[in-house]
């Protein structure tokens, strides 16, 4: 996703992206909504408060992030909005009494780590758009709590469909104002935002389904290792050794993580 939002955001602006990216998300919902046979309106209501408070502050996450990355360094917006997890561990473990055990703890403070050896941020941005991307990851983090928190009372496809559906809405209006009529291969690029977007969207609201809300949110460091990747293949981008050595450290965590679940499955 991340690879076709940078080749496309030379022509449109950052909420027409953000339009796309949950559009294709809610035309893709609605249709498992009706072919699951969902009470749309009576699964939000059993959602409740948790349900619109995933919905509202995952848009406010994507802004937050959406002006931060287009005000400030990258390498800095990143990392700062790479704390989510720890905002999500700190939130379950008081919300939701997740156990924070010293393995999600240390593979956590492992994951910050690698991500500040692969990003090697120097924070020397304007501020305000510093605090932007941290604010993005708080709020992101307080989004993901409460979808972990929605899994007792509401069914996955319609949690996608009001967050995509409430997304799309207010990413519209804010479109509007400089709204700019994309070139064929570039309305191609938004799409595939709204694809890919999509199938993120669906895995992790699945996978925030089925385990704690404190071990998912660790698998979301992986990110750095793909974006870094998919921007070699695909931008032309070049891997530093501090962008091996980070990932390396990454997915060493992650995988101790994935063993000591595995073992405590077991046991």
């Amino acid at each position: 996703m991340q690879v076709f939002v940078k080749l496309s955001s030379e022509e449109v602006g950052t909420f027409e992206q953000t339009f796309f990216r949950n559009l294709v998300s809610l035309i893709i919902a609605a249709v498992m909504v009706r072919r699951e046979n969902l009470q749309v309106f009576q699964e939000i209501k059993r959602g409740g408060w948790a349900l619109w408070g995933r919905s509202f502050f995952g848009f406010l996450g994507i802004v937050l992030f959406f002006y931060a990355a287009g005000h400030a360094r990258q390498a800095d917006v990143a990392m700062l909005n790479r704390a989510s997890p720890v905002f999500v561990t700190l939130l379950a473990g008081i919300f939701l009494k997740e156990k924070i055990t010293p393995v999600k703890i240390a593979s956590t403070i492992l994951c910050l780590v690698g991500a500040y050896i692969a990003m090697q941020p120097s924070f020397d941005s304007n501020p305000f758009p510093l605090l932007a991307a941290l604010l993005a990851a708080v709020v992101s983090g307080m989004a993901y709590t409460m979808l972990s928190y929605c899994k007792n009372f509401t069914h996955p496809s319609a949690i996608i469909f009001h967050f995509s559906a409430l997304s799309t809405v207010c990413a519209g209006l804010m479109m509007l104002p400089n709204l700019v009529i994309p070139s064929p291969k570039v309305f191609v690029m938004l799409l595939l935002i709204g694809v890919f977007a999509a199938g993120g969207q669906f895995f992790l609201t699945y996978a925030y389904q089925q385990a704690p809300a404190s071990e998912v949110s660790i698998y979301q460091y992986s990110g750095v290792v793909f974006t870094a990747v998919f921007s070699y293949a695909f931008l032309g981008e070049t891997l530093s050794k501090s962008s091996i050595i980070g990932g390396i450290v990454i997915l060493g965590a992650i995988f101790w993580v994935f063993e000591n679940t595995r073992k405590e499955k077991n046991t």
